[in-house]
């Protein structure tokens, strides 16, 4: 304890958990009576792998949970003061390891016009203003601190019968809210109970304030939570509190109908039309003809723009999946954030560009629905008219259920020409093929062929009047190419990719731009994900080939508070863009299995990245 400075409690902990992950990692914690403790290692690759994941980057992650432990422990006390031994004792620690972490904390506090203030004989409290620690506390719950969290839950208790006041009241006044938006409210709440419970911890109060903005909200219906709070918790509230509720809720609220006075929305329009006309151009897309995304996209950027000029910030939850799953969409969406910085002099944050990304991916489903929902009479062209031909009609159907599909035998070319198809699937090859897009297809039809089949048609532009066949046989599997796999060892990530955009070119994959696109994309938002997993792209999707090169990093690469083990770089041509969901969906899953990415990360095999997305595909 002594050399290493901490309390008898934290290495209790510590062992604990060391004894409880032992037989993962390829090692066993063994005691030899008169002698103590001895390490016996039977797995040497796992156990190095295990004292590897024990990095700097770790231990900056529980330096920063200390300190919100340390948070925690100040803001919920019922005490004026509380001494450093009593921290030191609640948080299982050494009095000179909380020491060391307390003058991090005062810095900390600062950020929120806070002070640590220290007391001989007493201790230390946080003391500002009651607004200023309330926010403090409303990031930390929200931020999901587990300890400060489950503190704040259990002093609320059960908070239906408040949220259902919250909602009646959003309801009757028709307010905008989002989910995210009601959860900061509720959390505000929730977080007022426990201050109002520990009122000692602040030692000067804000005065009330005076002229607030009137958006003409009907707030005190909703004040009547405070009062219901303060007579079921047996709190007080002040003026000071009604006050600050106030300015929280017109800070976070719009009503329905506001922004009409608040920007020249027709001008405003116009300019987005502009931009989304010439982009059609260039990407062959249809949002400047899609009146309800516009609508739609207007109404959002004039109410984010309102409030970024009020200096309101939302985190997206949603955001680390849409960049993996949608990364073609979420391309668009950074191009288009950057015209938004040229034309109206706004930075967009990422969180926000996510809350955009949804309103193309509406577009972009809708777009799949229509094009799906084209093909009115589909014939089925089989060897015979009998228990296949219906079988292959039903699993068509799967796919169309809207549409007319019809079996025919190989031989009934007058009843197919009478029928008018404007799709045909055939199992065979067609002397006299109807003037309409034609996909040849297996007998039997995979659930993998299924969803190929789909793909295809719902994220390609098909001419209607020409008889080439569209080929539906391939999958992303075949884009695996080993000369693309190797195993690297790097010290800097842009280098990395760099190297590996250029192989791709010299093998023919990558257009002559594929580098400078790929380091283009990552200056707009890194492509670095969760749990060592990186998937570079260019900005610019316009491969002369396709192909997916994959890297093994080792040793693994720290870039910022992420850690890079696998990248997959993606070149695609423009015929093969509906592989992208197929990839980024495998992508996404693997980062999901910690276990299946060591794996592929010990054994360095392309053949274990290509049965993982076997694997998936098959889900």
């Amino acid at each position: 304890m002594e050399q290493l400075q901490v309390s008898k409690r934290t290495i209790q902990n510590e062992f604990v958990y060391l004894k409880k992950v032992a037989d993962l990692n390829g090692y066993m914690i063994r005691v030899s009576y008169g002698k103590g403790y001895f390490l016996e290692v039977f797995n040497q690759d796992k156990f190095n792998h295990f004292l590897e994941q024990m990095t700097v980057g770790e231990a900056i992650t529980n330096k920063e949970q200390l300190i919100s432990e340390i948070l925690s422990c100040l803001l919920s006390t019922s005490q004026n003061y509380v001494t450093t031994s009593q921290l030191a004792d609640l948080l299982g620690i050494s009095r000179s390891s909380l020491s060391t972490e307390m003058e991090t904390v005062s810095n900390y506090l600062g950020s929120y016009s806070l002070q640590l203030e220290r007391k001989s004989h007493y201790g230390v409290r946080i003391i500002g203003d009651s607004k200023d620690i309330r926010r403090l506390m409303l990031d930390l719950y929200l931020k999901g601190d587990k300890p400060f969290k489950e503190i704040v839950d259990q002093c609320a208790g059960n908070f239906d019968e408040y949220e259902r006041l919250v909602e009646d009241y959003i309801r009757l006044n028709q307010i905008r809210i989002g989910y995210y938006e009601f959860q900061m409210l509720i959390g505000w709440l929730k977080v007022f109970v426990l201050f109002s419970k520990r009122r000692v911890t602040v030692s000067k109060l804000m005065h009330q304030t005076s002229g607030l903005i009137d958006y003409e909200i009907n707030q005190e219906q909703l004040e009547q939570v405070l009062l219901c709070l303060q007579e079921q918790f047996e709190i007080s509230v002040t003026t000071v509190d009604v006050a600050e509720f106030r300015a929280f809720i017109q800070s976070n609220f719009q009503k329905k109908g506001q922004i009409e006075n608040r920007r020249e929305l027709k001008s405003f329009k116009q300019d987005l039309i502009a931009f989304f006309t010439e982009m059609d151009l260039r990407n062959h897309t249809d949002y400047s003809q899609d009146k309800e995304f516009l609508e739609q996209i207007t109404t959002h950027l004039s109410f984010l723009l309102d409030r970024i000029d009020q200096k309101i910030i939302y985190k997206n939850p949603l955001l680390l999946e849409l960049c993996i799953r949608y990364p073609l969409v979420f391309d668009i969406v950074l191009k288009f954030s950057s015209f938004l910085q040229v034309k109206f002099g706004y930075e967009i944050s990422n969180d926000e560009l996510g809350f955009i990304a949804v309103h193309f991916l509406n577009h972009t489903e809708k777009e799949k629905n229509k094009r799906i929902n084209q093909y009115e009479r589909i014939a089925v062209i089989c060897t015979t008219g009998g228990g296949v031909s219906n079988l292959i009609r039903t699993q068509i159907l799967g796919i169309f259920p809207n549409a007319n599909v019809k079996a025919f035998s190989f031989w009934e070319e007058v009843d197919l020409k009478e029928f008018q198809p404007n799709l045909v699937f055939s199992v065979v090859p067609l002397k006299q093929a109807p003037n309409v897009p034609t996909i040849y297809i297996k007998e039997l039809l995979s659930n993998r062929d299924i969803k190929n089949i789909r793909q295809v048609l719902c994220n390609q532009k098909i001419e209607q009047r020409k008889s080439a066949p569209i080929d539906v046989s391939h999958d992303y599997l075949e884009l695996l190419k080993p000369t693309l796999f190797s195993v690297e060892t790097a010290k800097n990530y842009d280098e990395l990719i760099k190297k590996m955009a250029l192989k791709m070119i010299t093998q023919g994959y990558g257009d002559d731009g594929f580098q400078k696109n790929v380091d283009q994309r990552e200056r707009y938002m890194s492509t670095v994900y969760n749990h060592g997993i990186a998937m570079p792209h260019p900005i610019e999707m316009k491969g002369r080939k396709s192909a997916i090169a994959v890297a093994v990093v080792k040793p693994e690469l720290n870039v910022g508070t992420h850690k890079v083990r696998l990248v997959f770089m993606v070149c695609l041509a423009k015929d093969d863009f509906h592989y992208y969901s197929g990839i980024s969906n495998g992508l996404f899953q693997l980062m999901q299995d910690e276990s299946k990415i060591s794996d592929i990360y010990n054994t360095s095999e392309l053949q274990n990245i290509g049965e993982f997305y076997n694997e998936v595909s098959h889900r």
